[in-house]
């Protein structure tokens, strides 16, 4: 009985040491794609609409993330020539996380090595311009 029970404390300690090393996937690099927005109104990134006008927009997009340690990471996302800080961080599971610019939050997924799906939304509108409003947009990125 004491045999089993070292056996299976030696195992559990491997397991535990196993999951403790596992590393999240390197984003380090520039990773490129198209967005798939709803735009409710105008905004910084979205000009030309009225107030309370919906539409839908296509813009290239980029993400060079240039720091990462482990699960979390940071960059540049640039959409319309504006470069913009963007921090991240994996969830748990070490495929999937979020994002957060000064402008809203985004949940990403991995898909694979070199491509990641990510959603992004904002429900804030910007006391400055009263004609802008939220926006949903998911798309998919792949590293360059």
């Amino acid at each position: 009985m004491k045999t089993i029970k070292l056996i299976v404390g030696v195992l559990a300690s491997f397991t535990f040491t196993a999951a403790m090393a596992q590393q999240a996937p390197n984003v380090i690099g520039t990773w490129v794609g198209e967005t798939n927005d709803a735009v409710i109104g105008v905004g910084s990134h979205y000009p030309g609409g009225k107030a309370n006008e919906i539409r839908f927009l296509k813009e290239k997009v980029s993400y060079t993330f240039d720091r990462q340690e482990n699960r979390v990471f940071s960059g540049i996302f640039i959409i319309q020539g504006r470069n913009i800080p963007i921090v991240g961080s994996f969830a748990g599971d070490l495929m999937s996380g979020a994002m957060a610019d000064k402008d809203g939050v985004y949940s990403f997924k991995m898909v694979d090595g070199n491509k990641m799906s990510l959603c992004f939304a904002t429900a804030s509108v910007n006391p400055s311009n009263k004609a802008s409003g939220p926006v949903a947009d998911c798309h998919e990125v792949v590293r360059k």
